[in-house]
């Protein structure tokens, strides 16, 4: 939607009442007293002015947001995504802010409505006009309870979290105390690293586990036959997985096959096989089986299932004689039924999410038999196997740069290891803790920085405004982006905006070398 200014000014600067200067008495006098918030935001994405209303369902004053960049209001991955549907917009594109979601200044989402349009002014430019209505006011009755039932089964699985992170973090610090005792020798200093960086990887999966719970990890599908997946991802784990339980595979020959994230598909089988462990103890038994089956079938149990053919992948859980107490149904495995009727358990949260981005589904039965018994279905692979993902394009420089890198990121210890293994390896650093050092620092060695490694998630101003505001300075400006919360599409977003690469954390300081130094082999 399009509207033109009716106004003798273009639109200029922001005058005392917070509403653009030139709109005229009446138009003047419904911008600031309207309740519905208003936002005028120019073609670069810079705020231009915002009434009351919008100021205040931000968190901020009217006079603290003009001169902002519109992505402040944004959570610092969905500023990559708002950036450029904000460009699309002022381009033409309706649709391309349609899923925004705002930030209130103290971090939290805004349970809001959004809607924009594009005005012109008299000079020619365009700029976007976003109304902003806080629905928040306007929930009570059912829905507040939902949020509120929502809220607690948070909590409770949160603190769930929680706990095990504190119980790895214990384990760090532990280890950490031996490396600080100047007596130890090798073996046991060996010990030491090898436990943290095993405490480590464990803390990586679990943060894993809640990215698959809000769907925010990236996918990397491929053409996966199940049988082979399975009797390897035994070999390689089945003795630490699995141990004192008896594992049989029955696994069907000439299936189609399937197109999965071996990564997460592993933690799918990680995950139940934990849990089947965990409920037979020593002496039980588990029993993979495959087949393929009718999407009909299938539809039958999941409405939503829509492809033409599944590959199911069975899990048969058996106990052993001593899991078994007096007084139990000899029909059923009680332990599986109690396991079953919970409505929290982490490993099972996460094989449904995982599930749900495959279009696959979980089915739990602890009817059959006393076993318990998890059926995957998994959509068989009719098509072609999707095409390879390209290459990151490099544009090469003209000549050799510094081997000068500008690092930016918050945490300090972490700013530390990448200056210091940097550093070592032939490259001078200059260092910034949050946007604004960020983009003092360039400005004021921009002809010298080779690089910027920045980090998303920065106080003061987001690692991401903090970028397209060095860009503006120098628009051939090479960055790498770093960050925890990549989700899918995002990497590609970031380097259609410009940045020169990206790095997923958690990250070993060998992959960031091998980022810092891809780039400049690619210039040099």
């Amino acid at each position: 939607m399009e509207k033109t200014f009716i106004t003798t000014t273009p639109v200029q600067g922001v005058a005392t009442t917070g509403a653009p200067a030139g709109l005229g008495g009446m138009l003047t006098e419904f911008w600031a007293s309207s309740s519905i918030g208003l936002c005028l935001t120019d073609d670069r994405g810079i705020i231009v002015s915002t009434n009351t209303a919008f100021a205040e369902a931000v968190g901020y004053a009217v006079d603290e947001l003009a001169g902002l960049h519109i992505m402040r209001l944004f959570a610092a991955e969905a500023a990559v995504r708002g950036s450029v549907a904000h460009a699309s917009f002022i381009a033409g594109n309706d649709q391309a802010t349609a899923e925004t979601t705002y930030l209130h200044r103290s971090g939290r989402p805004l349970f809001a409505h959004a809607s924009d349009t594009r005005v012109h002014s008299l000079d020619g430019r365009v700029y976007r006009v976003t109304t902003l209505i806080d629905l928040s006011r306007q929930v009570g009755g059912v829905q507040q309870l939902r949020q509120n039932q929502q809220a607690e089964n948070f909590t409770a699985l949160a603190s769930d979290i929680s706990n095990d992170f504190n119980n790895l973090l214990s384990i760090i610090l532990g280890y950490t105390a031996f490396l600080q005792d100047g007596t130890l020798d090798v073996n046991r200093l060996n010990t030491a690293v090898g436990g943290i960086d095993h405490a480590v990887r464990r803390a990586a999966n679990l943060i894993r586990q809640t990215l698959h719970l809000s769907r925010r990890d990236e996918l990397c599908f491929q053409r996966i036959a199940v049988g082979e997946f399975v009797r390897e991802f035994f070999r390689m784990a089945g003795e630490t997985l699995t141990p004192g339980i008896e594992v049989r595979l029955d696994l069907a020959q000439d299936l189609p096959p399937v197109s999965l994230d071996p990564q997460q598909f592993h933690h799918v089988l990680a995950n139940l096989g934990q849990k089947a462990r965990d409920l037979t103890g020593e002496g039980g038994r588990i029993t993979f089986t495959t087949r393929q089956v009718d999407g009909a079938e299938v539809r039958t149990k999941f409405s939503d299932a829509r492809e033409p053919s599944y590959v199911t992948l069975t899990l048969r859980v058996e106990p052993s004689v001593d899991a078994f107490v007096v007084g139990e149904n000899p029909g059923t495995w009680d332990a599986a039924v109690r396991f079953s009727e919970r409505r929290r358990d982490l490993a099972v949260l996460v094989v449904h999410s995982i599930m749900a981005s495959h279009r696959a589904h979980l089915e739990i039965d602890t009817w059959s038999g006393p076993a318990l018994v998890f059926r995957l279905y998994l959509p068989a692979l009719i098509e072609a196997a999707p095409a390879p993902e390209l290459p990151v394009p490099v544009a090469p420089a003209a000549s050799a740069p510094e081997r000068i890198v500008l690092v930016v990121d918050d945490e300090d210890t972490l700013l530390q290891a990448l200056s210091f293994l940097l550093t070592r390896n032939g490259f001078t650093v200059l260092k910034a803790r949050d946007g604004v050092e960020a983009v003092d620092e360039f400005t004021r060695n921009a002809e010298r920085i080779a690089l910027v490694v920045i980090d998303l998630g920065l106080p003061r101003m987001s690692g991401w405004e903090a970028f397209l505001k060095i860009k503006d300075h120098t628009p051939s400006v090479n960055a790498v982006i770093m960050s925890g919360h990549l989700e899918a599409n995002l990497k590609t977003e970031i380097l259609r905006a410009g940045a020169k690469g990206y790095l997923q954390k958690p990250f070993a300081m060998s992959e960031a070398l091998a980022e810092v130094n891809r780039f400049f082999k690619t210039v040099t």
